[in-house]
């Protein structure tokens, strides 16, 4: 039997069981927000035990739409139906209709819900975590920066869950250029919790936007020593240790990163594949021979999963695997699918036409590819990912123009790539300076050398 007036560790209340409850559903929103494996083991167990516990009911049904494939949503359905049965309060209410209009594919009515209850309720841990997330898809790098940065006045170090509710604002300010703002925020959380991944991601895409090369080696190799003791998003860490090595030209590090922690087996999770299709890509710009084996176990993945994908950022990422293999049926099939799923959702329909555009580059048609890119260029952050993920759309464009020697957009697509590194007035005139000794390069060892953010 649910009583009201308990409170979670923040004081919002919560109809639940009992106390005990709440201190495992606390702990459970805890492990989710530091990626400790076995969360939804745990999530699974209080649902069970606590049948009557309602915002226990939707978080799992959060859980199951987050896994972002075609044929979830309707698996979250019973979650909801048990939850809209129990008594509940208004904000409890209000993350059951949020759930309803996330299963019901109406996103708007999502997002608006999730900014009511943080509007009342700015404490809400549980609807920063999915409404951050969801944004970051969306690519509405704005208004993830307007959620954080309206409720940040709520929030203190005396209050449970500062940290996580810092790590979630630092990146947020990263991804709108507020460095110094965003390196701050994730330092005050790495001393609440020295192993908070998502504050150490913050940071690290701070320190690769500001080309801080060598400290971010420093920050993620002194990582490595727990990194494995948390949950498949340790290898986007891994991945941006990458980034940096190759950004050093230490590509055989870079590599075996790759089949050590990055991408060591096939793995149909969306964020393994974006992470080890672009690195390949990477090196590949780079002229290094990954060899045909890294790209079947992608291929291998990507047939699993890429016509069921939802994550629409990952489509491109799966074409490109399924092409540089060899798979020509299975690139179609997943341009078809996109195509289908592009008559309901715009993010579908652009997924769809970058892919297109990757499957000719790597079918090698470097004009073709250039041309489709090129008129999709301003919309691809609608996909959502991050500055430092979309940057390989970036790659594509430049290597394919440098495939076809058309020099002066090779020189235009370098400048442009080089504004998101300007943040202040030293900065650009770095970028004043580097733009000059891009008017001048005229071979690939230069393009490939700035394609690696060279500075020499």
């Amino acid at each position: 039997m649910t009583q009201a007036g308990i409170t979670d560790t923040r004081g919002l209340a919560l109809t639940a069981p009992d106390s005990a409850a709440v201190e495992r559903f606390d702990a459970t929103v805890n492990d989710i927000y530091y990626y400790r494996p076995g969360a939804p083991d745990r999530l699974d167990e209080l649902v069970e035990e606590f049948p009557d516990f309602v915002l226990a009911q939707v978080f799992k049904g959060y859980s199951i739409v987050s896994e972002d494939t075609f044929d979830t949503p309707p698996q979250a359905i019973p979650y909801l139906r048990r939850a809209e049965a129990l008594p509940a309060n208004l904000r409890e209410r209000l993350h059951q209709e949020a759930l309803r209009a996330w299963i019901a594919g109406d996103f708007s009515a999502r997002d608006t819900t999730w900014e009511q209850i943080l509007t009342r309720w700015p404490l809400d841990l549980l609807a920063i975590h999915q409404y951050s997330g969801t944004l970051f898809w969306s690519g509405d790098k704005r208004r993830q920066a307007e959620m954080t940065a309206g409720i940040a006045s709520h929030w203190n170090s005396g209050i449970a869950g500062y940290g996580h509710f810092n790590s979630a604002h630092a990146f947020a300010m990263e991804e709108t250029g507020q460095y110094a703002v965003a390196e701050r925020y994730a330092r005050e959380a790495l001393v609440l919790e020295p192993q908070d991944l998502w504050a150490l991601h913050a940071l690290a895409h701070v320190l690769e936007m500001q080309g801080r090369v060598e400290e971010g080696v420093e920050l993620l190799e002194d990582a490595a020593r727990f990194l494995d003791d948390y949950n498949l998003f340790r290898g986007h860490l891994w991945w941006h240790l990458s980034l940096f090595k190759l950004v050093q030209g230490r590509f055989d590090e870079a590599l075996e990163l790759f089949d050590r922690e990055i991408f060591p087996q096939a793995s149909s999770f969306y964020l393994d594949i974006q992470n080890g299709a672009s690195l390949l890509a990477r090196l590949e710009f780079q002229g290094i021979d990954v060899g045909p084996e890294r790209w079947e176990r992608l291929a291998q993945a990507s047939l699993e999963s890429s016509t069921q994908n939802t994550v629409w950022f990952t489509a491109m990422h799966q074409v490109m695997a399924l092409a540089r293999s060899g798979r020509i049926s299975a690139v179609q099939s997943t341009l078809d699918y996109l195509r289908s799923a592009g008559a309901a959702s715009g993010q579908a329909a652009l997924a769809h036409d970058l892919s297109r555009a990757a499957s000719a580059f790597y079918r090698d048609r470097p004009r073709q590819a250039l041309e489709q890119m090129l008129a999709i260029r301003s919309r691809r952050g609608e996909l959502g990912a991050s500055h430092a993920q979309q940057d390989l759309y970036e790659q594509i464009l430049i290597t394919a123009a440098l495939q076809i020697d058309d020099w002066p957009r090779v020189r235009q697509l370098l400048k442009a790539r080089r504004v998101t590194r300007v943040w202040d007035e030293a900065s650009w005139r770095d970028f004043e300076s580097r733009t000059r000794h891009i008017d001048a390069i005229h071979d690939a060892a230069a393009v490939r050398a700035e394609l690696r953010w060279d500075t020499n």
